[in-house]
Formats: C-alpha cells, structure tokens, sequence
C-alpha cells in the first residue's frame, strides 16, 4: 500500500510545504516518483512521518531526526513513552496509529493501559484516543479495500468493550471503568465510507458521563 503526500500528509497531521522541505534540505523521507514524477509513500515511510511529529513535539530538531534510521527513529518514540514522567500525547497517538497499520494487538493494549493510567479515561479519550480515530478514519480513507484493516482496529475496540464488561460483571467496577462502558458506544463506524466518525460531540458526551457518574454512583 503506498500513499501520495497528501494522504501522507493528512494522516501524519504534517503540511506538504514541510515534506517537501524535508525532502529538499535534509533528504529525509525521500519519496518515490511515478512516471508522472507524483510522489508515493510506503507504510514505513507513513509510520517514520507520524513518528516524527511525535518527536518535534518533545523539541527535538529536525535536523537532528533526519540523521536516524526509520527504527531509531521509533525506537527514540518507544523510549518517550516507557519515560515515567513522559505525559505527551502525541507520543501515544503516535503509537495507537502505528499499532493500526502494523495489526499491532498487544502495542495497541500497552499503549491504552498506559495511558488510561497517565492521564485518566476523560483526558485520555480527549487528547489521546479521539484524535487517533480520527486520524485512522483518514488511513480507512486511503485503505477502503483493504477489510482485513477494518476488522482489526474494530475488532480490538469490540475486545475492549468485552473485556470492561467483565470487568463489570465480576468485579465491583470504578468510576472509569463505568466511564468507558459509557463511552465506547459513541464511538461509530460509518459503514458507507468505511471509517470511523470522531464527532467532537463525543467529547461532551464524556464529559456528561463523567459528571453523572461522580453524582450518582457510590463505588
């Protein structure tokens, strides 16, 4: 599966003028060229991208990030995120996007447990999860005839709402387990073009969950 740079561009959230500039000044991310000289961007190429917005967001200069390889380049993202003091989001964003394209399972459960610890479900959801939806809407977009995609990161959202129903069940449940039990519905997919829909309504009807639950369940 490759990507043309506007794909690429919309699911890494980094403007074309920038790729471009990337490419020209640092060679970084050099793209291959079709006959008509279109650039195309492969999976590893879309991953370092989303991995090295992540990383300017910790400060860390281009031109210091244009020098490493693709895996040091995650390898530095992996570091920021194992940091115990580490609370930004875009390094969790950037590996719940990663975990989607790679069929990731287990990066995909690491990645929501920790942050769901960092950050509390509210914020986590807010900042973290529905931005990355969003964002996986945009690779849907790109990845339409690819089902086995589909299947995957629906298939790890319906294993979460299985495993907090349990959880429910079995045990005397939190305020954030009811939270997220709440909020998992609200999370769509649009059947008819074949990726999520991240409405910011979403967002207050977290919000208004949360506020329910702090004022009516004793746990």
């Amino acid at each position: 599966m490759n990507y043309n740079i506007s794909q690429l561009s919309k699911i890494s959230d980094t403007n074309k003028i920038t790729l471009r500039s990337w490419e020209e000044r640092y060679n970084f991310l050099v793209a291959e060229r079709t006959k008509t000289n279109i650039r195309l961007y492969t999976k590893d190429d879309l991953i370092c991208a989303i991995n090295t917005k992540a990383l300017l967001s910790e400060k860390i200069k281009i031109s210091s990030i244009s020098k490493k390889s693709h895996l040091d380049i995650q390898k530095l993202v992996d570091d920021k995120f194992k940091d115990k003091d580490n609370i930004n989001p875009q390094i969790f964003i950037a590996r719940i996007l990663r975990s989607a394209l790679n069929y990731d399972r287990d990066l995909f459960d690491a990645t929501i447990y920790l942050g769901f610890t960092k950050f509390g479900l509210y914020e986590f959801y807010l900042n973290i999860m529905f931005p990355s939806l969003e964002r996986i809407g945009f690779i849907w977009s790109v990845k339409s005839s690819v089902a086995e995609h589909e299947n995957f990161v629906s298939g790890l959202l319906e294993t979460k709402i299985n495993d907090i129903t349990k959880e429910i069940i079995e045990n005397k449940v939190s305020k954030d387990i009811w939270l997220l039990f709440i909020m998992a519905p609200y999370i769509f997919l649009n059947r008819d073009d074949n990726h999520f829909i991240s409405l910011f309504e979403t967002t207050k009807m977290v919000g208004n969950a949360e506020k329910n639950i702090v004022d009516n369940w004793s746990v």
